[in-house]
């Protein structure tokens, strides 16, 4: 999928989730077309906001004192991750040396007896000032006045969630509706090793199966190269199989989301979600479900299979201000500028291909209707480079592991008039920014199991 789509209405009253399908879309008049559907209506998880004392092991959301936890299902003051003082999720009783979570930066804390807590990073929305003589080249800006997530999101901002719709959102125990773009999935317990690359979230913790989310999925992997605190940040692993994940709602209040270690598998006993290296279900896997119980209650797409990368970044952000220069707009020259600009100031950028199998010198080949995350060169003598969601590349023999899916692009007209690219506004995720290249871990480049069947998939191995 290209960097850009439109969201359309749809009923919450347990409506059938319509196929989207493929991940398609164009930088300029992307749709999606589908349904949601309303969940179950078991007690929602609180979380408490509380004056001094220690914060918990969780996603921080209060401003200035510290929080006590709440375990999962306990009793609190406000539901969700409201922004109260000290508020945090966690995962049971208070940690120890009075430390504090953050409104802006959830995890952040200080140490104990401190008055002072360090505010996130801030980063400045729209384009930056050095690339200010390239702002006309641009398009589509999704900066709304209705709400802080964007204009995707004004179809669904004026949607007050009901009781029943928070309580299926923080019961983690009950699923969303199978999008209806998958095809013979079924919900199966699996075990989630959140990081599996190391210590960080990574890039190639992101490797799309038989969901058309490409752009989502795209989004992911670029807030893992800018900004991998923040995941960690936003998600709880609760001990006992479920997770917390902090999101926001279309008005741009704090929310929490759960979910168990339920995800979609194939009639062969293969990962249908996005998942880590090998299969293995990890922190991508766990934002990708989060998403799908969003959408249910929230529509801002109609299904997961087609949804754009500033759809995506918002539910978890709390931003949604994005522009787009479409292909051909950017000379070689000018698209290495602005990709390099926007990394440097903490944005998410992903970019698609016009053209359908147009081959690099090494074979790699492109695929269209396909989000890619954008990143650095590698050196001055490549324009830009591309991560394919898939986290490899198709070529004519077959697919090529051996990069974890990054194409790096030449500085030639050609191939800058065939990519188009989105630039987000990284909100919650604002970090000091990345120049430098992304270098994936050994273990991404070895040979793996290959199980792509998304609609884009060419059915080669």
């Amino acid at each position: 999928m290209s960097p850009t789509m439109s969201p359309t209405k749809a009923s919450l009253a347990l409506l059938t989730v319509a196929a989207c399908g493929i991940c398609a879309c164009d930088a300029s008049s992307g749709r999606v077309t589908g349904g949601g559907s309303a969940g179950a209506t078991n007690p929602p998880v609180v979380m408490i906001t509380g004056g001094a004392g220690a914060a918990s092991e969780g996603p921080g959301t209060g401003e200035g004192g510290g929080g006590a936890s709440a375990s999962n299902g306990d009793a609190g003051a406000s539901p969700g991750l409201d922004a109260g003082a000290g508020a945090a999720a966690g995962t049971g009783g208070a940690s120890t040396g009075g430390q504090a979570g953050h409104s802006d930066d959830a995890g952040a804390q200080a140490d104990a007896g401190s008055t002072t807590i360090r505010p996130p990073p801030s980063c400045t929305s729209g384009l930056p000032a050095s690339i200010a003589d390239l702002a006309a080249k641009s398009s589509d800006d999704t900066t709304s006045r209705n709400t802080p997530l964007g204009r995707r999101y004004d179809a669904v901002a004026g949607h007050v969630a009901t009781t029943q719709e928070l309580a299926f959102l923080h019961d983690a125990h009950a699923q969303p509706v199978i999008p209806g773009s998958t095809s013979g999935l079924k919900w199966k317990s699996a075990t989630v090793t959140l990081y599996p690359s190391g210590a960080l979230p990574v890039p190639a913790d992101v490797n799309q199966h038989a969901i058309g989310n490409c752009d989502g999925d795209t989004a992911f992997a670029s807030l893992a190269y800018l900004d991998p605190s923040f995941i960690q940040r936003i998600i709880t692993d609760n001990r006992d199989g479920t997770f917390t994940v902090a999101m926001y709602d279309p008005k741009g209040q704090r929310l929490a989301v759960s979910l168990d270690a339920q995800f979609l598998f194939d009639g062969g006993g293969s990962i249908g979600e996005v998942s880590g290296k090998g299969g293995v279900a990890d922190w991508a896997t766990v934002l990708e479900k989060a998403t799908m119980k969003y959408i249910q209650v929230f529509p801002v797409v109609g299904d997961i299979g087609g949804i754009g990368s500033e759809h995506q970044t918002p539910m978890f952000t709390g931003a949604g201000g994005s522009v787009a220069f479409d292909r051909g707009k950017l000379s070689p020259v000018e698209l290495t500028r602005v990709v390099k600009a926007v990394l440097a100031a903490g944005k998410v950028v992903s970019g698609g291909f016009g053209i359908e199998g147009k081959a690099l010198a090494n074979g790699f080949q492109t695929v269209t209707a396909h989000g890619y995350a954008v990143l650095p060169p590698k050196t001055d003598a490549f324009m830009i480079a591309m991560r394919n969601p898939w986290g490899v590349e198709p070529t004519a023999k077959g697919y090529d592991g051996s990069t974890d899916g990054v194409m790096d692009i030449p500085p030639a007209a050609d191939w800058a008039g065939t990519i188009d690219i989105r630039v987000i506004d990284p909100g919650d995720a604002c970090g000091p920014g990345v120049t430098a290249p992304y270098v994936p871990p050994a273990s991404a480049t070895r040979a793996s199991d290959v199980n792509i069947t998304e609609l884009h998939a060419r059915g080669i191995r």
